[in-house]
């Protein structure tokens, strides 16, 4: 199943979700995330990601931006599979065999869709690097609208290759990275479904990962912190 069908599958059926992967019906604990608000912000966030990195890998030609750009279309498609496979969606086909391109030769393949216009994150993600990418103010909350993920996504894709095209790309990437770790560890703490809890405490460790490696790419390339 593409990814656009595999996210609107799984909003529509997250009130069901939250009751049917769940004993009991739980109250969420004051200041949790609630399970169909994690949803939407996972998914939207990790197709935010996901398509950044097809963008990246497609036109890079730094070699340590591509590496990265295949480890983060690997991340995000696995971690998407874990998450449906969890909901009852139909999991999304694996990676194609070897063959020209390899591994992520299959996985750009895949259409992209356009992330985080199909979600209404509460807030939107953290603005801060985002902010100075767009050239616009950050929202109140600190965090960017769903409007902001495609457009970062559209410059992406309009820009030629070459060093602020790279730049560019890493802080992006690195904003939405330190997003995830706050909605993924957030649900970790305190989300009201065992399983999903599991699968968001187990994302942390590679965005964690991820995180270190793009502070080190953005202060080689000279790139102002968020």
């Amino acid at each position: 199943m593409h990814r656009r069908a595999l996210l609107t599958t799984m909003l529509g059926a997250t009130a069901a979700l939250a009751v049917t992967r769940t004993a009991l019906a739980q109250v969420t604990p004051a200041g949790a995330i609630p399970t169909g608000a994690y949803l939407q912000m996972a998914t939207g966030g990790g197709l935010f990601l996901e398509n950044t990195a097809r963008d990246a890998h497609a036109k890079t030609t730094n070699p340590a931006v591509k590496k990265f750009a295949r480890a983060e279309v690997v991340e995000q498609v696995n971690l998407a599979r874990k998450i449906s496979a969890y909901t009852g969606g139909a999991p999304i086909p694996g990676p194609a065999a070897a063959g020209p391109g390899g591994l992520i030769g299959g996985l750009v393949a895949a259409p992209v869709a356009v992330a985080g216009t199909a979600v209404n994150a509460a807030g939107g993600v953290a603005g801060g690097v985002v902010g100075g990418v767009l050239g616009g103010p950050a929202p109140a909350q600190g965090m960017t609208t769903d409007a902001q993920k495609a457009q970062i996504l559209a410059q992406l894709s309009a820009m030629p290759p070459g060093p602020q095209y790279d730049a560019t790309f890493v802080n992006a990437s690195l904003q939405g990275h330190r997003e995830a770790l706050g909605i993924h560890g957030a649900y970790a703490r305190s989300g009201e479904d065992p399983g999903l809890r599991a699968i968001a405490r187990g994302a942390l460790p590679l965005i964690n990962l991820h995180i270190a490696r793009l502070d080190r790419m953005q202060a080689m390339m000279g790139a102002q912190p968020g």
